[in-house]
């Protein structure tokens, strides 16, 4: 029910007027003389309230305006992101054009034995100390800046994170997850663009690091409970979410790898990229770093009938990424040790392994290794997949001998090599 402005009226008979005194003159006034008595009141006096508003508007202007000229400017904080002096234009960016410092042989990685079963609650307070909020600049200021999440390996400084994060852009900050509000200018130690990995330093001055404890991604099956922290939209910082081992090894021909990655329904989304994928002992056994999304649908099929991809995060695991890590923190470079041999995932008389269809170093045909031959083992490790023997391969080094168990014509003999840096040769 609206309401508004109501008068009410008196009603019932009118109010008699007081007797006049005898021998009293009632004044005699025309009606016209009432009238204009009337409303000359009232007009003075909203001439008055006129007059007085007026005059208390323009004091009240004239006083603001004097207060706001005697006013400083405020002054502004100072914006603690590394200053780019100049503009370089995507095209003509470089790894130099990167803020650069040098590697350190005497810091070296290495993976701890699993520890007790955490809550999800112990997982995530174990490893939110070692997380960091990624943010780079990129070579040309007007596509902004890239942001992710990365992981202190050392208290000196150390960051792992992924390369992409850093492609084509000239300066990088990082600010801890425990203390958003304070950032530290991150150089580049050196970066593995194929394997999406990047080592940056950074230094802490007063604050004491919380470096991640490296669980070993070898005892991970199928089935295993993990967990995904890291910086989810790139403002979401220090968000956690669980989900299941659900494939591992998955190869570069599908997913765009060498390295055999883990498959993980854990929610992953960009910003999440270079953040740890835990397990129940709140140990890294992963790297965050891509999703498989989109939507797929025969040909000819209508976008009602195709599947959405939901549920499928991919990390690196970490016992295969500390070679390449470890070969950086070294020399600021990474490598690629190989074989010398061009080769396929076969089977050959009931068993299964891999087939050189060439060999093209000079180290395995001094040591015999022949085309056609079946490479059952490497190491003392089974190879039935190309991801089985890179991961034997980059763990052993390119200064490492390798050595073999191949099957030839029937027969099982043994030789040994050691392997080259594919990349020095470029």
């Amino acid at each position: 029910m609206d309401n508004y402005l109501n008068h009410r009226w008196p009603k019932g008979p009118g109010v008699q007027p007081p007797p006049v005194p005898a021998g009293a003159t009632a004044p005699v006034q025309t009606e016209k003389k009432r009238s204009a008595r009337r409303w000359l009141v009232p007009l003075v006096c909203i001439v008055l309230c006129i007059a007085l508003l007026g005059s208390v508007c323009f004091w009240a202007v004239n006083g603001i305006a004097e207060m706001l000229a005697q006013m400083e400017p405020p002054t502004l904080p100072d914006d603690p992101r590394p200053r780019v002096s100049r503009t370089v234009s995507g095209s003509d960016w470089s790894p130099d054009d990167l803020p650069w410092d040098d590697p350190d042989p005497s810091v070296r990685l290495s993976t701890q034995s699993a520890g007790s079963t955490l809550s999800g609650r112990e997982a995530y307070q174990s490893i939110l100390p070692s997380l960091v909020y990624v943010e780079a600049v990129h070579a040309n200021r007007f596509e902004g800046v890239s942001v992710g999440t990365g992981l202190v390996v050392t208290g000196a400084g150390y960051v792992i994170t992924n390369y992409h994060i850093i492609d084509e852009t000239v300066a990088i900050r990082v600010s801890l997850l425990n203390d958003s509000y304070r950032y530290f200018e991150a150089k580049v130690i050196g970066f593995d663009e194929e394997f999406d990995l990047a080592v940056l330093k950074f230094d802490p001055d007063d604050v004491t690091l919380t470096p991640a404890r490296l669980g070993d991604s070898d005892q991970l099956a199928v089935g295993d409970w993990v967990y995904a922290v890291g910086n989810p939209m790139g403002n979401l910082l220090g968000s956690m979410s669980a989900g299941v081992v659900s494939a591992l090894g998955r190869d570069e021909d599908t997913y765009g790898s060498a390295l055999g990655l883990i498959q993980t329904d854990a929610v992953l989304n960009p910003g999440n990229s270079g953040g740890a994928l835990i397990n129940e002992s709140g140990q890294v056994v992963g790297i965050t770093c891509a999703k498989i999304t989109g939507v797929e649908r025969e040909n000819g099929d209508s976008i009602e009938d195709a599947v959405v991809l939901e549920g499928m995060g991919l990390a690196i695991p970490i016992s295969d990424a500390i070679p390449f890590v470890n070969h950086i923190l070294a020399t600021g470079r990474t490598w690629r040790p190989a074989i010398g041999i061009q080769c396929a995932a076969a089977e050959v008389d009931g068993r299964r392994g891999i087939r050189v269809a060439e060999v093209t170093g000079d180290a395995p045909q001094e040591a015999g290794l022949q085309k056609n031959d079946l490479i059952l083992t490497a190491n003392g490790t089974p190879v039935a997949s190309l991801v089985e023997l890179r991961r034997v391969l980059y763990r052993t080094g390119a200064d490492g001998t390798l050595y073999c168990t191949v099957l030839r014509g029937g027969e099982i003999i043994d030789v040994s090599f050691q392997l080259t840096d594919s990349l020095a040769q470029e």
